[in-house]
């Protein structure tokens, strides 16, 4: 679905919190600080964002609309994590 050409990992690993991704789409697009986390559910991305204060709620910055694209994401940003040592 995606052209991403490039993932960077930072570990971070602390409990439940295992880093922070960037990922490249079609060597054109980057998309920072998305979030990785294990769950006990397995595990999930959280897309870049911030609180809105005045709004007391979370808001995110960049997301996929469709489920098949986080899934895609999450796939390949664990995969990478998996591959850095």
């Amino acid at each position: 679905m995606l052209d991403i050409t490039e993932i960077r990992i930072k570990k971070i690993d602390k409990g439940n919190f295992l880093g922070y991704a960037n990922i490249c789409i079609s060597d054109d697009f980057i998309i920072r600080d998305i979030k990785l986390f294990d769950g006990k559910n397995g595990r999930y991305i959280i897309m870049p964002g911030a609180r809105l204060k005045k709004e007391n709620r979370f808001r995110n910055f960049a997301y996929p609309i469709k489920d098949e694209v986080r899934k895609e994401l999450l796939e390949k940003i664990s995969k990478k994590y998996d591959e850095e040592n």
